[in-house]
C-alpha cells in the first residue's frame, strides 16, 4: 500500500476512501447479477458493511443509474430485478418457444437424414 502514502495524509485518505467506495460499488453490481431479492442485513454481512452504509451506497448507485434496485425498508429486502410487464413475459415466452421449435425441426431433419443413409 505504498502507493497510497505518496502526497500526504489528506490525499492518502481521499484515495483510500475512493478505492473502498469503488470496491463496494463493484460488489453491489456483482450481487445484483446473482440475486433478485436479498435481505439487506444479509447483503451487508456478505459485503462486510453496516446496513446503513450499504443502503446509502445502493441509493447513490440507483440515483446515478449504475444499478436497478428497490429497497423495502420495513421488510429489509432489496430487490435488484425489475418486474417484467406482461408483454415482455409473453415476448420472452414466444422467443423460447421459437428456439425450441427450431431445435425440434433440426433434430427431425437429422433423424430423417440418418434414416435415408441406412
Amino acid at each position: 500500500m505504498g502507493a497510497f502514502t505518496i502526497g500526504g495524509d489528506e490525499l492518502t485518505s481521499h484515495w483510500r476512501k475512493t478505492f473502498h467506495t469503488r470496491i463496494v460499488q463493484h460488489n453491489v453490481r456483482v450481487a445484483a447479477l446473482y440475486y433478485r431479492r436479498i435481505h439487506g442485513k444479509r447483503l451487508a454481512q456478505l459485503l462486510g458493511l453496516k446496513p446503513a452504509e450499504l443502503e446509502a451506497e445502493i441509493a447513490s448507485m440507483v440515483s446515478d443509474g449504475s444499478v436497478y434496485a428497490k429497497i423495502d425498508r420495513p421488510g429489509d429486502i432489496i430487490r435488484f430485478a425489475a418486474k417484467k410487464t406482461p408483454e415482455a413475459v409473453l415476448s420472452d415466452w414466444a422467443s423460447d418457444i421459437s428456439s425450441l421449435l427450431d431445435l425440434v425441426e433440426s433434430t427431425t431433419h437429422l433423424i430423417h437424414k440418418e434414416n435415408m443413409t441406412q
